[in-house]
């Protein structure tokens, strides 16, 4: 695995360093992010779980404006439908209506702390027959909620953790709460 982000870094390196020496960073965003993140815990490896704990969900979104000199860390909780509206902004277009995200908070969005993101795994389906297996999360404020539709033993089941007390999602919350 270190292999691989060590290889990654190498050649995003090299591509900057290609772009800067064409002067195409200079009116040029460089946006570099990721469709999932790495479950080491809980007996998985890898990202090809049913599991949504943080390791899985949170991924990488860095962000490089033209011209930009100092970084800026934003820690407000986004999503990746975040990324079209802020996209379709930075070009000068309004985003489609249709369009469930907004604008990120370093391009000119809101922080919102208290903002419902929801996360779904549901590799696992038919993309012609209703959805039965499948993850949910929900993720509100320092709550986290985790649904589990269809995997044998986890079938109807419910988590919930508070993400403020137990970061590491070590203590379920859902019988209690």
């Amino acid at each position: 695995y270190d292999e691989y982000i060590t290889d990654v870094d190498a050649d995003l390196g090299l591509f900057l360093e290609a772009l800067e020496r064409g002067g195409v960073l200079d009116d040029t965003y460089v946006i570099v992010t990721s469709d999932h993140g790495q479950l080491f815990e809980r007996g998985e490896h890898g990202h090809n779980t049913a599991l949504l704990y943080d390791g899985v969900l949170r991924i990488p979104l860095l962000i490089s404006a033209p011209g930009q000199s100092q970084r800026a860390d934003v820690r407000t909780p986004t999503s990746n439908i975040d990324l079209l509206p802020s996209l379709a902004a930075l070009v000068g277009r309004s985003p489609d209506p249709a369009s469930e995200g907004m604008l990120l908070p370093s391009l000119g969005g809101v922080e919102d702390s208290n903002r419902s993101l929801f996360s779904l795994v549901a590799k696992n389906n038919s993309a012609f027959a209703p959805i039965k297996h499948a993850s949910v999360s929900m993720i509100q404020g320092s709550k986290k909620f985790i649904y589990y539709l269809g995997y044998g033993a986890y079938d109807g089941k419910f988590e919930l953790y508070d993400l403020a007390d137990d970061p590491d999602e070590m203590k379920d919350l859902a019988a209690a709460d």
